[in-house]
Formats: C-alpha cells, structure tokens, sequence
C-alpha cells in the first residue's frame, strides 16, 4: 500500500534525465518495495473478524494443522492470529524432511562451496 502511493507520487517528478534527491529516493523506494514482494499480510487488515494465520512449512509446502494456538490482541481481547500447532501424531513429516538436511545447512559456503 505505502509503495504503490509513494512510488506514483516520485514518479510525477522525475524523468529519466532528472538527478536529483527526489529521484534518488524514488530509486530507493522501487528496490525496498521489491524486496518486500514475499510479505503478504497487509496487518492493518488483521481483527478478530479476519484473523491471520500462521502455517507450518514442511517438504517446501505450507501445511494447515488440525490444532491451533490462538494469540488474543492486547489492544481489545480479541483473537486475531492462528497459529497452526503440531502434536505428537503430526509430527513426522518434520523428522523426515528434518533428517534429509545435512547437519552443517544447506547453504553453509565452508561444507558445500558449490
């Protein structure tokens, strides 16, 4: 929301023979409004009517569970974020994909250069 508003108004001022502060921030702007592209919980839409959701990643897929923690707003006493919770029955799929990465992490440049 707050990039899609800052990047029309930067846009107006600047052209592609403009240098100035303006633009420089408006350059700054495209590149932080890019590295949020994962964030999709737009937080000012989270209540107690339209709780969020936390999920489990597992195998490279956001699973659902069967149990969930409810954290409850401080502001109103209201629910508002579900966390998916993982008993001992469900716990499996973890140990396996767990048991599948090497100990030293998969991106660790001393064990795995390449």
């Amino acid at each position: 929301m707050y990039c899609s508003v800052g990047l029309r108004n930067l846009k107006k001022i600047c052209s592609p023979k403009t240098v100035s502060s303006d633009c420089l921030n408006y350059l700054g702007l495209i590149r932080f409004c890019r590295l949020l592209s994962f964030a999709t919980v737009k937080a000012e839409e989270i209540s107690g009517s339209q709780p969020a959701e936390v999920l489990n990643l597992v195998n490279g897929s956001w699973r659902k569970s069967s149990g969930w923690n409810t954290i409850v707003d401080p502001l109103n006493g209201e629910p508002f974020i579900n966390v998916a919770e993982v008993d001992e029955n469900g716990i499996q799929p973890f140990v396996e994909s767990l048991s599948r990465c090497p100990k030293h992490g998969l991106h660790n440049p001393f064990k795995s250069p390449e």
